[in-house]
């Protein structure tokens, strides 16, 4: 046995030393490297097999925490989008309230609506202004659309408006199309028309205006809209009943206006502006 190995180790050493000097083995070693190919490949196979696995195949753990992020980002992309539509709706209403601003006179201030006080026997609403921005009892609250109420409490930074429709609320009007007269007052989600008699000029569709009386409201501004009238031979009076133009159940913001003065009319309550004062202020130097 010993003999053998030695023989082996005399014999490949003879055929290295050959090989090395002569190159007689290039032909073997090819042949038996294309007969050992597909063994070494197959060999390899494993381990080819692993590395593409660490770096093509996802374990199920990481499909769903990528998943889960994505539907956390497209959440994210979902609410900033919606809050983009909505920023561009309140500009929109904004942009509205301003343009009805421009056809009245006087001081205006637009305010935001923090809560809603609404039940069966009030409609009431909280703005974000108050005294420190010279609200006062009584102001006229308006919108793009019409009318929406008025003032009836003040704090330092807020203040409560009563709704047209609030039973508690009344205000003189005038129908836009023939000018009869009336009472509006609230029944908590409408407006009817006190004490008008039967044979009174009053149809659906019929548009409601501030008449100016009391000048508590502007003249001519949209109220409400006539949506029924009955007219019963038994009863001296017909049930008319209106719908606020307003958006008085979906308004964010609301128009608070201030009565105009006239500064070329003399006003009395204010005894130290003279008559020339007054004429001063269209004189030359007048801006």
């Amino acid at each position: 046995m010993l003999l053998q190995l030695l023989f082996s180790l005399l014999l490949a050493s003879l055929m290295m030393v050959l090989d090395y000097r002569y190159d007689y083995l290039s032909s073997a070693r090819k042949g038996v490297s294309t007969v050992f190919a597909p063994i070494y490949f197959l060999a390899n196979l494993p381990n080819e097999i692993a590395s593409w696995a660490d770096n093509n195949i996802v374990s199920r753990n990481d499909l769903i925490d990528q998943n889960r992020r994505l539907k956390d980002e497209l959440l994210i992309l979902k609410a900033q989008n919606q809050r983009l539509i909505g920023l561009e709706s309140e500009n929109a209403r904004l942009r509205s309230l301003l343009g009805s601003s421009r056809t009245l006179r006087g001081k205006r201030v637009i305010a935001e609506v923090l809560n809603i006080d609404s039940s069966l026997f009030a409609n009431e609403l909280i703005l974000n202004k108050g005294s420190m921005d010279d609200v006062f009892v009584g102001q006229p609250v308006v919108d793009a659309e019409g009318i929406m109420g008025q003032i009836v409490e003040v704090s330092t930074s807020t203040s409560r408006m009563i709704l047209i429709n609030d039973q508690k609320h009344a205000i003189p009007v005038r129908i836009d199309r023939n000018g009869v007269r009336a009472i509006a007052q609230g029944n908590g989600r409408l407006l009817y028309l006190r004490h008008l008699p039967n044979t009174i000029d009053v149809k659906e569709g019929d548009i409601l205006l501030s008449s100016g009386l009391g000048q508590r409201f502007p003249d001519g501004y949209p109220v409400a809209k006539v949506i029924s009238v009955v007219r019963q031979t038994a009863q001296p009076y017909a049930e008319i009943q209106a719908e606020p133009t307003a958006n008085i159940n979906r308004a964010n913001h609301v128009l608070l206006l201030w009565p105009y003065h006239d500064p070329k009319v003399k006003d009395p309550t204010n005894p130290e502006v003279s008559q020339s004062e007054l004429e001063g202020e269209t004189g030359p130097d007048a801006e």
